[in-house]
């Protein structure tokens, strides 16, 4: 009976030593709770410990993403249709930033970062004419983009790795 109650007592400590335990991978962001307020957001790879029952562990992707919109009209400097299709390469860069700002939801943030991309395209394309467009400045507008991207995406705990325009069609 002793030793039963022994395994039995060892077996508890080991459970709950499981919860106490966390692994944080070098493809991931990490970001400690503890009753819902953040404690701590800056793990690096490896094995931590936390209070179990009262803190929790919140794990994000940290490699680079992918947004690949939908292509949009857009209307150049003579008023001519185009229809442009992008892409933005992203990661997650301060993750308590990024957990305020979007609750942690890829989507949410993939949809802020469209709208943002968004209104820069159709500001770049109304400031030029098709020609421009098409052929001379794709390059200029690119650049244009990723450095306003960087900026308006830093106040989500985002950085921008790359915009690009794949193709401008002419309606």
């Amino acid at each position: 009976m002793n030793n039963k109650a022994l395994l039995v007592l060892l077996g508890g400590l080991v459970v709950l030593g499981s919860f106490a335990v966390f692994v944080v991978d070098e493809r991931e962001r990490a970001m400690l709770l503890q009753f819902g307020e953040i404690k701590r957001s800056d793990y690096e790879p490896g094995i931590f410990f936390k209070l179990p029952f009262f803190q929790n562990v919140l794990k994000f992707d940290g490699r680079i993403q992918n947004l690949d919109s939908d292509p949009q009209l857009y209307l150049t400097s003579e008023k001519k249709n185009v229809r442009v299709d992008s892409f933005v390469k992203w990661r997650i860069d301060d993750v308590e930033t990024y957990y305020k700002t979007t609750g942690g939801d890829t989507r949410r943030a993939n949809s802020r970062l469209t709208d943002l991309i968004q209104k820069r395209l159709k500001d770049e394309f109304g400031k030029r004419t098709v020609n421009e467009v098409v052929s001379g400045e794709r390059a200029k507008i690119m650049d244009i983009l990723t450095v306003a991207a960087k900026e308006q995406a830093g106040a989500l705990g985002i950085a921008i790795v790359d915009v690009r325009i794949k193709r401008v069609d002419l309606l």
